[in-house]
């Protein structure tokens, strides 16, 4: 009897332990400014060193909230994505090879295999690609310049001011993010800034903004001038600096907590999350569109009833773990959806609470049929019983419906 009492007691130890756990683990991020980070790679000789696991391990440890990775081959970012697809933004760098860096801009194999990738995936940016002075006026730039058009992406260009201003005036919606802040002084970046309202810059290796916790008088006039087109980046140009990813964010994030509080969660993740985010949302969508129409015309055994006309399919991104933050995709498929509003929460009936954290929402597709929206951020504190929750408001009604599920 003692011993069975031990049992019981130590069981529900290791249950508030692991409560606990996943309570401080929580409080521990929240209480750190996250980083988006918009400069970053895992070419194939990362992929051989690091598995995809471990560095999307290294990027939450560096409390990432949004990681743009462009790699040669684009192998290694199509990995990173199908992982952590609430973490990971893809761009196309036209290299399949690190040393293609000085030729691409005048190798057809190169264009092509950025022609082939863009019929098989979505992006959010071209790059981050090297080009200078005059080879912008190439065939083959213009050409990737044409593409960036046609597919709403952003142009990451590792260039001189001259490049810059010819990518710029090939097209007058395109828009550029300037690698590195183009490695030119502060003064020089603003005055670009200011001529071009399309562009961005990435301060990626420019190790001296921030040198010794402090920040240089030119270095914060130009974030005060410009505080909403300059953001983060690392640049994993070689494997080794993979793991350099949260020391980076962490020696940032000193000199970032100089600056006023607005200003310093721009720079630390707003802009670059305001600025690629969108477009990546809403290339993401295209595929996102045609998944959609393949679940409501299947038979799914999991799909949840909420009328005798609708039906919601909840699809988490990923095995779900206490404490560790996922995405949801639900699908409501039915009449009128074009008009209808949906809701997804996650409550412990038996605690009689819910999330510690409010999830982002996006609207992925919305036609008269189906719905799609993702939900992103959604973090479960605890193990035991849970139950998901399912709002849709439609011409004027309200319907929830829930389906429990549990979390050991």
């Amino acid at each position: 009897m003692i011993c069975k009492s031990f049992d019981v007691i130590s069981s529900r130890l290791k249950v508030i332990l692991l409560a606990l756990s996943a309570i401080l683990f929580g409080l521990a991020h929240a209480d750190t400014l996250p980083i988006s980070d918009a400069h970053l790679h895992y070419s194939h000789d990362s992929v051989e060193m690091t598995p995809p696991a471990r560095v999307i391990e290294i990027m939450r440890e560096a409390n990432l909230k949004m990681a743009l990775v462009s790699s040669s081959d684009d192998k290694g970012t199509q990995l990173l994505l199908d992982l952590a697809p609430d973490l990971i933004v893809p761009g196309l760098r036209p290299y399949t090879r690190r040393g293609e860096l000085g030729t691409w801009y005048q190798d057809q194999a190169n264009l092509d295999y950025v022609e082939d990738l863009l019929s098989n995936h979505q992006y959010a940016t071209i790059g981050e690609f090297h080009l200078y002075g005059e080879t912008a006026d190439l065939e083959i730039p213009k050409r990737i310049v044409e593409l960036a058009a046609e597919h709403n992406l952003i142009l990451h260009a590792h260039s001189d001011a001259d490049a810059v201003e010819s990518l710029l005036a090939q097209d007058s919606n395109v828009k550029v993010l300037w690698a590195h802040a183009g490695f030119d002084e502060p003064e020089f970046v603003s005055a670009m800034l200011s001529k071009h309202d399309r562009l961005w810059v990435d301060l990626a290796f420019r190790g001296e903004v921030g040198s010794g916790g402090q920040l240089s008088d030119e270095w914060l006039a130009l974030f005060k001038a410009h505080p909403s087109r300059i953001m983060l980046g690392t640049d994993t140009y070689t494997p080794e600096r993979m793991y350099y990813i949260p020391a980076h964010a962490e020696g940032a994030r000193v000199w970032l907590d100089t600056l006023p509080e607005d200003l310093a969660e721009k720079i630390a993740w707003k802009n670059a999350y305001d600025l690629i985010m969108p477009v990546w949302k809403q290339n993401s969508a295209m595929l996102e569109s045609s998944a959609t129409s393949v679940a409501c015309n299947e038979t799914d055994a999991s799909a949840l009833a909420i009328d005798d006309q609708s039906t919601a399919i909840l699809q988490p991104d990923r095995e779900i773990e206490v404490g560790e933050a996922f995405s949801v995709k639900l699908t409501v498929c039915g009449q009128d959806m074009d008009s209808a509003e949906v809701a997804l929460d996650a409550t412990m009936p038996v605690h009689g609470h819910g999330m510690n954290y409010t999830p982002e929402q996006t609207v992925i597709d919305q036609n008269p049929d189906v719905v799609t929206v993702q939900f992103d951020g959604l973090r479960l504190h605890m193990p035991g019983k849970w139950q998901w929750q399912v709002t849709v408001r439609r011409d004027g009604e309200r319907v929830q419906v829930s389906e429990e599920f549990q979390l050991n």
